[in-house]
């Protein structure tokens, strides 16, 4: 006789189950429910305009990246969209995936190589593997968005935008002043589709100096 094996739900995946921003995002193809952020974020700031230049860090499993695609791509201007992570991921529509770390010495080499005209937005929806340990996991992302920031600094055209996912602990303040004296607009936003525990927020900044 065989015994049907019984499947076992964690409270994440009941939880998951339930949220409407998950159940929406497989409505609609996307890749994950992360695509509602940058939708409420653009929708707040306008930040993404036919025919810009992109690069997407930390860009898998590309569901920003689908929103760049349907927003920012234009056939007649045929600009660039890149995507950015150390994990292979599906192909998107007129977005261009590359395996590479963002820490590596020769990266605004390479990506240089794909915007002639520059970047116009950059946008990371990235985060570290955490370890556990909160103060270890938000210098981690510190770290990340600094490191975002040097990018946006090297490659970014004058005038542009940059979008960060950054989580509140000691070194926020830090690094946020630190972006604000680079760029005309900033601003700390949370949308509604990030989930109410979690202490992530966007730094959403416009007109590079």
């Amino acid at each position: 006789m065989k015994f049907k094996k019984k499947k076992i739900q964690t409270r994440w995946h009941q939880q998951r189950l339930k949220d409407r921003f998950f159940k929406e995002s497989k409505k609609l193809g996307y890749r994950s429910r992360s695509a509602f952020k940058l939708l409420e974020i653009n929708k707040k700031f306008r930040i993404l305009k036919k025919g810009q230049n992109a690069l997407d860090i930390g860009a898998s499993p590309g569901g920003w990246s689908q929103i760049l695609s349907q927003k920012v791509y234009s056939d007649q201007k045929r600009n660039a969209i890149v995507s950015v992570d150390l994990k292979d991921f599906k192909p998107i529509d007129n977005v261009l995936n590359i395996k590479k770390n963002i820490y590596d010495d020769d990266f605004f080499l390479i990506i240089k190589k794909y915007f002639s005209d520059g970047i116009d937005i950059i946008v990371s929806d990235a985060a570290p593997s955490t370890t556990g340990n909160k103060f270890v996991d938000h210098i981690k992302n510190i770290e990340l968005c600094e490191r975002s920031f040097e990018i946006a600094k090297n490659l970014l055209n004058k005038g542009g935008i940059l979008v960060i996912k950054i989580f509140d602990g000691e070194e926020t303040e830090r690094i946020c002043n630190l972006i604000k004296k680079k760029f005309l607009q900033f601003n700390l936003y949370k949308p509604k589709s990030s989930k109410s525990e979690s202490k992530e927020r966007y730094i959403v900044t416009k007109f590079l100096k």
